[in-house]
């Protein structure tokens, strides 16, 4: 039986197919279909989702998402589960692993979510906790995993000690031996695992920036994708925060060290229009003269009058004419998207 060219050097495909043959399965390849394209859940922001190159977060990776407290860790990863629950269902339900015991139903109803059709896990260690995730995603029925929280899990030893004794390096190890298996487990099935982290300061650093997060140096590593939030409140609107979301590390874009900034409305999630309308303005495609608002149309690459009434009245605008924010949003997605289209004819 002829051997199946991969890269027509006959050496190479004599050895590729040896290794299929011995292990059941292709392990050299030229470009595999897991790693050719990246398909992106939203993460409810335009701005975010821009800064990430993709147009979200990669569906079959690893991602952390830390930052101090009360800066919108959790409600950021519940309206990431909103987005895609929006677009794929609940036939591969969302999994909330949560070891603070912190979230209410209260607030997982608010972000738009169906309980009754979310898996809830609330282990009582770390073991237990990593189980659960590496088992769930073995399955390939679940579509995300939300860990909260790294810091909050503690190892089975932990808890049988006193107050007074301490472990060192219990958790780093086990989450370095769990990350080995879920980081393939992620991209073999197709399912998207975000941790959240909490951030601590290192103690005696005098110059550089003393801050660091629990669990050691195996989430950094494993992690395709890294995100920093913070937030302080928002002067536009009352019952809400500014969000900062820094993108840390990006594995799967050429977009790193870029900042998203926007407004996050406690238990409902980001106001689309005002944050397409604040990215816009920031990225130069619309400016406000006086009341008036002009855009560079995508259509025609020109500046036109799109309103007036300053940011409320853009809003406005666009929630009358959606084909207008349709088009501002898959330009802003895909900037390069008429220049491959004049090409093309």
């Amino acid at each position: 039986m002829a051997n199946k060219k991969i890269t027509g050097i006959p050496e190479i495909d004599m050895i590729a197919a040896s290794i299929a043959k011995k292990f059941g399965k292709e392990n050299i390849m030229t470009l595999g279909p897991k790693y050719e394209k990246v398909t992106p859940v939203s993460t409810g922001s335009i701005s975010l989702d821009a800064c990430l190159g993709v147009g979200g977060l990669p569906n079959d990776r690893v991602v952390e998402i830390y930052g101090p407290p009360s800066a919108g860790k959790t409600s950021l990863c519940l309206q990431v589960l909103k987005q895609y629950t929006d677009k794929h269902g609940y036939d591969r339900p969302p999994v909330y692993v949560d070891l603070e015991r912190t979230t209410g139903l209260d607030l997982v109803q608010s972000m738009g979510l169906q309980p009754e059709k979310m898996i809830f896990c609330y282990p009582d260690t770390a073991e237990e906790a990593l189980q659960l995730c590496q088992d769930l995603g073995k399955t390939g029925k679940v579509g995300v995993i939300v860990f909260d929280s790294i810091d909050a899990a503690q190892s089975e030893k932990d808890t049988k000690r006193l107050m007074n004794e301490t472990g060192v390096g219990d958790l780093p190890r086990l989450l370095s031996k769990a990350l080995r298996s879920i980081s393939k487990i992620s991209v073999d099935n197709e399912c998207l695992y975000l941790f959240i982290n909490q951030v601590r300061m290192k103690i005696g650093v005098m110059y550089g920036n003393p801050e660091t997060t629990s669990g050691g140096n195996a989430i950094p590593f494993y992690c395709s994708v890294r995100l920093r939030v913070s937030s302080k409140p928002s002067k536009d609107q009352d019952g809400a925060i500014t969000m900062k979301v820094k993108v840390v590390k990006n594995k799967v874009a050429p977009a790193l060290n870029k900042t998203a900034e926007f407004d996050f409305i406690c238990g409902k999630g980001t106001d689309p229009y005002l944050d397409i309308i604040g990215y816009a303005k920031d990225t130069g495609i619309m400016r406000f003269a006086g009341s008036s608002v002009k855009w560079i149309n995508p259509a025609t690459g020109e500046e036109e009058s799109l309103c007036t009434g300053g940011k409320l009245g853009a809003k406005s605008h666009f929630i009358e004419n959606p084909e207008d924010y349709q088009l501002l949003y898959d330009f802003i997605l895909n900037p390069d998207q008429e220049d491959t289209k004049e090409d093309d004819t």
